[in-house]
């Protein structure tokens, strides 16, 4: 169970962020854009490590694109953070295009994963929609730079605040399947001891 938790925190995290956008928008392009790269920082390192988990399934390009995106992940919320926290008045100009670009590769990197899971026969769980997420954020962000009031800001916001309800529902249905499952086989390990007998 403790495997789904970095989805439940990353779930947790989006919605407070999505929340936190549309009750105080007038503060997003500082806190929040903040809160955007300690995520970048950590779902690298965390796709890092889940990549190291089934390395076998992906082949060498796969596998150097989706290491590289990691990495890059983590090196783009690192800079994300450093810039709103020590030069805040570059973040409508800056922060824009260095998110839109980092939601850009990420949607890249999470088509070509799908095709691997899908070619594996792994479930790609919610893969899909963060790959389409991440491709319209990178679109909103490219095509309106300074235009991230109003109505952008607060699809962006329903947008990030729906896929963060959709990553807890999705990290808590897994963790109550696998301990279905664990419930499961103690019965079925229970009932073979009472047929010995």
């Amino acid at each position: 169970m403790r495997k789904f938790l970095p989805f439940l925190v990353s779930g947790v995290l989006m919605l407070l962020i999505g929340l936190y956008m549309i009750i105080r928008p007038e503060t997003f392009l500082t806190v929040v854009i903040a809160l955007f790269g300690i995520y970048e920082a950590i779902d690298g390192l965390r796709s890092f490590i889940a990549i190291r988990r089934v390395n076998d399934v992906f082949g060498s390009v796969l596998r150097t694109v989706s290491y590289s995106k990691s990495v890059i992940s983590m090196v783009v919320g690192l800079i994300v953070i450093i810039i709103a926290i020590l030069a805040p008045n570059l973040i409508p100009t800056v922060i824009i295009y260095v998110i839109a670009a980092s939601f850009l590769l990420a949607g890249v990197v999470n088509l070509i994963d799908l095709f691997a899971f899908s070619k594996n026969g792994l479930p790609f769980g919610p893969l899909g929609l963060e790959t389409v997420l991440s491709l319209v954020f990178a679109l909103i962000l490219f095509l309106f730079p300074n235009v991230l009031t109003g109505i952008v800001l607060t699809v962006f916001a329903a947008v990030i605040f729906a896929g963060g309800a959709v990553m807890i529902y999705g990290a808590i249905s897994a963790m109550i399947h696998a301990g279905r499952g664990n419930d499961n086989s103690k019965e079925i390990d229970g009932n073979s001891f009472q047929d010995v007998d």
